[in-house]
């Protein structure tokens, strides 16, 4: 079941849209404070949060700066709820869509569903053979890629890597387009002759690119699960 949070400092609007959303088959969780909602995305596989633009301390405009600016939460998506009169404002904030108050149910959730979809998405896979260069620490290394999705890539590589090692300036040619990003090793494995066998998510990439990643797998997709 996807997790959506709901981030308001105000009872009325959690409650509200709490009973509205679990009633559309979603788990809702909530958080009063920007810390709070962190702190919950840090322990949580959250699929959408829901916030409004308000003072702290579950300001809105402050929950998208900082999910903006971590390396593992940047990709998680927000729509940001504010008054007709600051909806200019909360288009510069980083969300990924804005809903002017009043909102109405059928129209909040309708973009749910938008972006529930584009997240299932990024769950499918497709076959990908091609070189892949990367960095852990101060050591590059090389490997092959099997499969690929918009959220990450199972490879095979000789090093020996864990499970949350950081990999900078991960390179590989996705149907003649360069792709170059930040990734987290979320899982691993051996296979025989002393190859390892890792799954990789992207943890920052430029959008450009993480659509052409989305445009070749809805094209190849083989509508298999990602290994994780």
């Amino acid at each position: 079941m996807k997790k959506i949070l709901l981030v308001n400092s105000q009872e009325a609007f959690l409650d509200r849209n709490k009973s509205l959303l679990n009633r559309a088959g979603f788990r809702i969780l909530t958080a009063s404070s920007v810390e709070e909602a962190l702190a919950i995305c840090r322990h949580q596989e959250i699929s959408l949060i829901i916030s409004q633009l308000e003072r702290l301390p579950a300001g809105g405009d402050q929950l998208c700066t900082q999910l903006r600016a971590d390396r593992v939460l940047r990709n998680v998506s927000i729509i940001l709820v504010s008054y007709l009169q600051d909806a200019d404002f909360a288009a510069t904030c980083g969300a990924n869509a804005v809903l002017t108050k009043p909102v109405r149910p059928e129209e909040l959730l309708k973009l749910v569903g938008k972006f529930l979809e584009i997240r299932a998405r990024r769950e499918y896979r497709a076959v990908f053979n091609a070189r892949v260069d990367a960095t852990w620490g101060s050591l590059s290394f090389s490997g092959v890629t099997r499969n690929i999705s918009a959220s990450g890539l199972l490879c095979e590589t000789s090093v020996l890597l864990r499970k949350d090692d950081q990999l900078s300036n991960v390179l590989f040619d996705l149907a003649g387009f360069p792709i170059t990003a930040e990734a987290v090793v979320v899982w691993s494995g051996s296979l025989p002759a002393g190859t390892h066998v890792y799954g990789v998510k992207f943890s920052a990439m430029a959008a450009e690119q993480r659509e052409r990643i989305d445009q070749y797998v809805v094209s190849t997709a083989q509508h298999a699960p990602l290994l994780q």
